[in-house]
């Protein structure tokens, strides 16, 4: 990680949300990981610091940082990146991107099932109630400053 680059630079807060801080199948290092990862998040939605980067950080194993990793990806709050070398296992990129809540992967469902869950009809049932409450409340509140 190069200190010279104002994008590679962790934040100054990292952000440990409510879902993983009581996921108690969390380790509390990964949970530490994670809020890590947070930090290192840069404007375009991921980080993209090395293990070996955690492992000096942290002063631990290889295999410890692989665990806290595998851990937070089998929970569902990130999820890896790995861009390997064409025909090799040599790994040129791996990103993280992080998740505030478990991902939510369900795919024996339908598309067509998906699609119909947001129905415009039902949108516009919920617009136009939402806007006769919102001019009856207008109309009571008008009444109430006039008299």
């Amino acid at each position: 990680m190069n200190s010279t680059n104002k994008d590679s630079e962790p934040a100054y807060f990292a952000v440990l949300v409510a879902p993983v801080r009581y996921d108690k199948r969390l380790s509390p290092s990964a949970k530490l990981l994670y809020a890590e990862i947070t930090a290192l998040t840069n404007k375009l939605g991921f980080c993209y610091a090395s293990n070996s980067y955690f492992e000096k950080l942290y002063d631990v194993s290889k295999q410890s940082i692989n665990n806290w990793l595998k851990n937070l990806e089998e929970c569902g709050f990130i999820q890896r990146h790995i861009y390997r070398a064409k025909g090799s296992k040599e790994i040129l990129n791996r990103y993280i991107t992080i998740f505030d809540k478990p991902m939510q992967i369900n795919l024996n469902r339908p598309i067509q099932e998906i699609l119909n869950d947001n129905t415009i009809t039902l949108n516009s049932k919920l617009n136009i109630s939402l806007k006769n409450e919102n001019k009856s409340f207008k109309k009571s509140t008008r009444s109430r400053v006039l008299k």
